[in-house]
Order: C-alpha cells, then sequence, then structure tokens
C-alpha cells in the first residue's frame, strides 16, 4: 500500500518548497515536483496550505525518572511527544533503577516497547563504578552515555533513587577512554559541583524566590565545566555532546576550541525564551538546572543559535506530578521543566516566525543534526528518498496558546503557561503511519520501535 501526499511545502535537505511525497512500506519512496505525474495511490492525504517537515528527534528526555508511574508516563507522554512533532526521542537513563547495569537497561527497553507512540533510543548511565558494564549496554543498544559533573548533595551523592552520582574529574576521565573505546558518545551536564554547592549554600539564605535560585547556579559554574570537558575530549579522543547549554558565554567558548565533528551542543527553549525575570515571576515552576538566565545571556545565546553555533534542540522533558511543582519552596521542587509538547512548536514560533531562521536550519536543528550526532542519520532526521517517513505537518496560520492542563501524561503544567505561538502540529507520521491528527492520538501504545545506532566502518 502506498500514500501520497499532495499540496503541501516540503522542507527536504537544504531546500523548502512545493512537492508531493509518496510513502510505501513506512518509508519516502519518491519526491515529485510539480507537474510530474502522480501515481496511483491508496490513500491520499491533502497537505494544501501545511508545512511538511522531517518529525523532529528530542535527544533529551526524561519519561521514567520524574514521576512514580513511569510506564503511564511513557505511554501517555509519548502521545505528547507526537502532539510536538517529535516522532523520536532518547530516554535518559534516569529510572527506578537507573540504566547503569545490563538488567536495568533491558528492563526500560521492554516498558518503552509496550508504551510508546514515537520511536525511541535509550542512554545509559555513568555512576563512575561501572565501567566494566559499558560493553554490554554498548552492545544491547545504548544509544549514548550520561554522566553528571554535579549533584546536589555535597558528597556528590545522587539526590533520588532514580538518579545518577557527580562524576570525579578520573571517573570522567576513565569513562571518556571506555566509551572512545567504543566508537559511542558520551552526554554531560556541565556545572562545576563545589561552585554549585558553595553557591546554593549562600543562596539558600537570600530566600526562597527565583533570584535566590538563579544565584544558586552561577554562569561561571557552567563555563567552568564546559571548559573542563572540551580540554578532556581533546585528549582522549571521544565524541561529546554537551547538553542543555544555557550560557552564552560557554558556547563562545564551544565555537572557538571545538573540532565540530567531535563536539556536538543543544540548548533548549527555557533557555531561549525565558529569563531571571520570569524565574522569580513564575517560582518554582520554573525551577531548572542550569537556572534561567539574565536576558543579556538569553540574547547573546540566541545570537549564538542564529548563527549556527548550536548544533541541536532539545526538551529536557521533565514531567514531574503537579504536587511537586506547585504550592512549594521553589527549593523542594522538581528541578525541570515539562516540555515534550510545546519544545519544537515554541522553537519554530520563536526562531522560525519571529526571527527569520530559515526552515531548513529548523529542521537541522531539531532532526537532521541530533539524528547525525547519534547515529540514527540512515533512516531518520530529514526527507529524503530511503529515509523513515516520520514528518512533522505545521499549519502556520494557526496562534494558539500554551496551556499546561491540556498536556498529556502526568505532568499538567508548564513554565510557558499562557505563551502565545505562531504555528501549530496538526498531524504527526511514524514510519508512515500517522500516530497524531487534530488533537488526537491514532496510533495504540506500543507503535513505537527501539532504535539503535549505526556504527562507523570498520
Amino acid at each position: 500500500m502506498n500514500t501520497l501526499i499532495a499540496g503541501g511545502i516540503v522542507v527536504a535537505g537544504r531546500q523548502a518548497g512545493r512537492a508531493e511525497l509518496v510513502l510505501e512500506g513506512g518509508r519516502i519512496a519518491a519526491i515529485l515536483s510539480p507537474g510530474e505525474p502522480l501515481p496511483r495511490a491508496h490513500e491520499t492525504i491533502d497537505a494544501g496550505g501545511l508545512l511538511i517537515l522531517p518529525g523532529a528527534l528530542d535527544a533529551h528526555t526524561h519519561f521514567t525518572g520524574s514521576n512514580e508511574q513511569p510506564a503511564a508516563e511513557l505511554r501517555e507522554g509519548t502521545q505528547g511527544a507526537a502532539a510536538g512533532g517529535v516522532t523520536t526521542i532518547l530516554e535518559m537513563p534516569h529510572a527506578v533503577p537507573p540504566a547503569t547495569t545490563l538488567p536495568a537497561f533491558l528492563g526500560k527497553r521492554a516498558m518503552a516497547e509496550a508504551e510508546a507512540s514515537v520511536d525511541f533510543g535509550l542512554w545509559a548511565g555513568l555512576d563512575g563504578a561501572n565501567l566494566a558494564e559499558l560493553p554490554a549496554l554498548d552492545a544491547a543498544g545504548a544509544i549514548a552515555f550520561k554522566g553528571f559533573l554535579c549533584s546536589g548533595d555535597p558528597a556528590g551523592r545522587a539526590t533520588h533513587p532514580s538518579g545518577l552520582p557527580r562524576l570525579s574529574d578520573d571517573a570522567l576521565l576513565q569513562a571518556m577512554t571506555a566509551i572512545r573505546a567504543l566508537d559511542g558518545l558520551i552526554g554531560l551536564h556541565c556545572e562545576n559541583h563545589d561552585m554549585l554547592i558553595g553557591a546554593g549554600a549562600r543562596a539558600r539564605t537570600l530566600g526562597q524566590d527565583g533570584r535566590a535560585h538563579a544565584a544558586a547556579g552561577p554562569e561561571l559554574a557552567e563555563l567552568e565545566a564546559v571548559a573542563r570537558v572540551l580540554l578532556c575530549a581533546a585528549e582522549t579522543g571521544v565524541r561529546c555532546h554537551i547538553v542543555h547549554l544555557s550560557s552564552a558565554r560557554a558556547a563562545a567558548l564551544i565555537a572557538e576550541r571545538r573540532d565540530p565533528a567531535q563536539v556536538s551542543v543543544e540548548t533548549c527553549p527555557q533557555y531561549l525564551l525565558l529569563d531571571e525575570d520570569d524565574l522569580q515571576r513564575i517560582g518554582p515552576v520554573a525551577r531548572c538546572g542550569p537556572p534561567l538566565r539574565q536576558r543579556a545571556v538569553v540574547d547573546a545565546l540566541w545570537a549564538h543559535v542564529l548563527a549556527g553555533r548550536i548544533d541541536t534542540l532539545a526538551s529536557d522533558h521533565c514531567p514531574y506530578p503537579p504536587a511537586r511543582k506547585q504550592g512549594i519552596s521553589i527549593w523542594e521542587a522538581g528541578m525541570g521543566l515539562t516540555g515534550i509538547e510545546t519544545a519544537v512548536p515554541l522553537f519554530f514560533s520563536a526562531a522560525v516566525q519571529e526571527r527569520g531562521l530559515s526552515l531548513a536550519d529548523f529542521a537541522r536543528m531539531t532532526a537532521g543534526e541530533p539524528a547525525r550526532r547519534f547515529g540514527l542519520a540512515d533512516r531518520k532526521g530529514m526527507i529524503a528518498v530511503g529515509m523513515d517517513a516520520d514528518l512533522a505537518f505545521y499549519d502556520p496560520a494557526v496562534r494558539w496558546t500554551v496551556r499546561g492542563e491540556r498536556f498529556r501524561g502526568l505532568g499538567r503544567w508548564s513554565a510557558f503557561e499562557g505563551m502565545e505561538c505562531q504555528g501549530q502540529v496538526v498531524r504527526t507520521m511514524v514510519r508512515g503511519v500517522t500516530v497524531y491528527r487534530d488533537g488526537n492520538p491514532h496510533v495504540a501504545p506500543g507503535h513505537g520501535r527501539f532504535l539503535r545506532r549505526r556504527r562507523a566502518a570498520a
């Protein structure tokens, strides 16, 4: 059976223009220019007035580590991913227990295979003591390995059973060396542990508002840790991904010092759309780490995005139940924001519609580059013949407002509450199957498939 998608503006590679897509067997079988003969199709989708973009690949989600119902969150939350134009998620290792051992990793895989509506890959975790586990985790399909250079605990322990401890500098070097031998990728949360512990202790004496929380995560702590990671990555030769960058100074340092083939960097919508004044206004709901920065930092980070110096966009989706974000002290609130339904559409509105980012660069940051960095570019990340038919249909004329109570999943709240956006996802397809359309899911749980990275040729 084949499907014809007619009348849309298709974003394929660096080109965006009117084209018809032919889908067959879950893949893109043909891209036809206007005027070319159209094949007979079992199904025809009228995409007139719509933009057709490659489905987004969100490389940073926490479905299983933010609440006590991970299966339900995967089931409902990945429906939310589809509603946000996300066709592939890469789930972080946080869970009870975290995916630092082969049994824990395989348990997460089985749960996601039963529940996910979109395709998925799984990160494995680094705890400073599981070097011997890394080859087995890699063989089992770990998409990458996640480590933290900091912890909220002064001794560096994990602060929750689902979390990971801080890696010492020696443990970081050992992990980098081991992952380099696997031709793997290490992803790092970059903040200086000692600086955070000291700043956090002083900030708590200032009160319980947003500015106190901002003071607990100084930009210098991020800048120093990024510089250390760049040095260690160059020394070991490991491929490295710096997650959720909030610091424009760190972005400048990365652009100056890195080998782009070796080191990649992501940012998140919260660091582009919210600032310290918003943190003060919103309070615990907007608590995340690193914290929201001052407006001058946000504006400078935008300059790096528009100049092409930031590789990927991710959500860092943390669907805490409302009780862990609302009506409590900012110091008690969960560290992270919901974002799987809003991250890519918010970025479309702010970057493409408001600031003139090209559709090609939008697709690069949300789909093409994350697919390439995580070894999935042979089938994911762009609209091209032979690729998986993972597609997001946007109506650029629709204005809509973020309302957290409408989210799918358990985290029905948003730090972006009330924000108006231009351009809405109206349909999402994963491997040629419509998984979301006009506000409703269209597949049963379990449609999503487990993805392994493609290994470099020997």
